[in-house]
């Protein structure tokens, strides 16, 4: 929960002392807002001299507290920092499982993961936070991998989303690898904070191949097949009607032009068309010809 300032840390100790310190209250907090905002873009460059910056004009900056302050004192060893160690000692490495099978990656590579995860997991516990984003951008730069915290499970990025059970019908392999990149590039806008990218690659995936996402179960799943079809490799399933995206695509365009020949047709065809008889004996009625004597033909002349 950021505060006004729009970040989460808060002012301890006394006010700001203008004797240690250099800058007004109000930079100070752009510049501690300014440096979350790069530790989440993950750059943490720039994070560390914003950090050194409000070091060198008085100001300390605790992380692990969430806790600034600029009145010249440093945190003491009181009951709070007991706690703290107190809390370092209880809490223990997170565990982690793979989500997917791993697409792209051998099974040492797999185990190299899985180890660098682990040791990313007790760096945490132990509160020593640039060791493990250290490992998390190796994880990212040399596998694909992202860890995602909250759920206690890595993945390749295209495989951190996986397709839904409940699917209406199954793609083929080619499609599925497209979904997944596009999925992939969703998560890094979203841990970018890109959230208009993030949401203009979920309309994309639902204008493209009929994808919805599921955020919260990491699934998804495809809405509406066409009629008794599905997108697969399986060519020896006789049983099932396959046809690839681009033939769908082609079977709507045709399905369109069917329609409007069927009315071209209606409105073409003269001799399709048939007329209702006219009624005998109206007023208005021309006589027939072929239905006249030579008596009726002569008075009418």
């Amino acid at each position: 929960q950021f505060n006004e300032h729009g970040h989460d840390y808060n002012q301890v100790g006394g006010p700001v002392n203008p004797d240690v310190c250099s800058l007004p209250e109000s930079e100070i907090h752009d510049l501690i807002r300014t440096r979350m905002e790069c530790k989440f873009e993950r750059d943490f460059v720039q994070a560390d001299d914003i950090e050194a910056t409000l070091s060198g004009a008085g100001v300390e900056v605790h992380d692990g507290f969430k806790e600034w302050r600029a009145d010249g004192d440093a945190w003491s060893r009181s009951n709070r920092n007991d706690n703290f160690r107190s809390r370092q000692a209880t809490r223990g490495p997170k565990e982690y499982t793979q989500r997917g099978v791993g697409l792209g990656l051998s099974e040492e590579q797999i185990e190299t993961v899985t180890d660098l995860v682990r040791e990313r997991s007790e760096a945490k516990a132990d509160y020593d936070y640039p060791r493990a984003d250290s490992i998390f951008d190796r994880l990212r730069s040399e596998f694909n991998v992202n860890v995602d915290d909250r759920a206690g499970e890595w993945a390749v990025l295209s495989e951190e989303y996986i397709m839904s059970e409940s699917t209406a019908f199954v793609p083929e392999k080619s499609v599925q690898a497209e979904i997944g990149k596009k999925l992939g590039e969703r998560v890094l806008a979203r841990k970018r904070r890109d959230f208009d990218l993030a949401d203009a690659i979920r309309e994309e995936l639902l204008t493209d191949y009929v994808v919805e996402v599921d955020d919260q179960t990491k699934e998804w799943t495809i809405v509406s097949p066409p009629d008794g079809a599905s997108w697969s490799d399986d060519d020896d399933d006789e049983d099932v009607n396959v046809v690839s995206k681009e033939e769908w695509e082609e079977d709507d365009d045709d399905d369109e032009d069917n329609l409007d020949g069927d009315f071209d047709a209606v409105f073409e065809d003269d001799d399709g068309i048939e007329t209702l008889p006219e009624e005998d004996g109206g007023a208005d009625s021309p006589p027939n010809d072929q239905n006249l004597d030579e008596a009726q033909l002569t008075s009418m002349t």
